[in-house]
């Protein structure tokens, strides 16, 4: 009892610093709530903006004049989005359909620059990424650029990962050495139509 008459005490002779203290706890607390919401509200923004896109894009194919629009609406928000990254692939994909190598390597080298700096959690977009470059500098017969990028680690598309590393070995006609990587891959798949995949690779090898 004492102590709390002690407190009120104290705040009466010291009402002012009572009332700076006060203020100053409302004045931060609300600070935080006003960038906590604002902080979601651009989040959420962002992503409405991406989901209209690709609702447009999956029901009526790739239009660049709503990509660039959608693309800059996020990036005015965050300009290292997950969403932007998310983007540049889809964009990068339309290029390669359009036989535009040059353009969709740009948009992915792009995409791999931002996705490296992410955490652990996107791990699984990165991998995506770096395993549509490796198909791409298979295709250009690009080897020592596709294994650069499959010495990195694997570990959500990690069966993806050995068949490219297979198809690298056969391209460079080492079938002794792709026969074991694709055999790796056989005991990572869990699925059917991949390892029948597999299988046909290995049946092709030149013996």
């Amino acid at each position: 009892m004492n102590f709390l008459q002690n407190i009120y005490n104290w705040s009466l002779k010291n009402y002012l610093k009572v009332i700076i203290i006060f203020s100053l706890i409302i004045l931060f607390y609300g600070a935080y709530l006003y960038f906590s919401f604002s902080a979601l509200k651009k989040n959420q923004d962002i992503g409405n903006y991406f989901s209209d896109f690709y609702n447009t894009f999956a029901d009526s194919g790739f239009d660049k004049e709503e990509y660039e629009i959608t693309f800059n609406k996020i990036n005015e928000i965050k300009d290292n989005s997950i969403y932007t990254i998310m983007l540049q692939s889809i964009y990068a994909a339309e290029l390669i359909k359009e036989n535009n190598t040059e353009g969709g390597l740009e948009q992915l080298l792009g995409a791999k620059e931002l996705a490296s700096k992410k955490n652990k959690e996107f791990n699984f977009l990165k991998e995506i990424i770096n395993l549509r470059l490796v198909n791409i500098y298979i295709e250009l017969q690009d080897f020592d650029r596709a294994k650069k990028i499959l010495d990195e680690e694997y570990s959500t598309y990690n069966t993806n990962h050995l068949i490219l590393k297979g198809d690298i070995l056969a391209f460079e006609e080492k079938s002794n050495e792709a026969k074991k990587i694709y055999n790796e891959a056989l005991i990572t798949s869990e699925n059917t139509t991949q390892r029948n995949l597999i299988n046909l690779k290995i049946s092709n090898l030149i013996n």
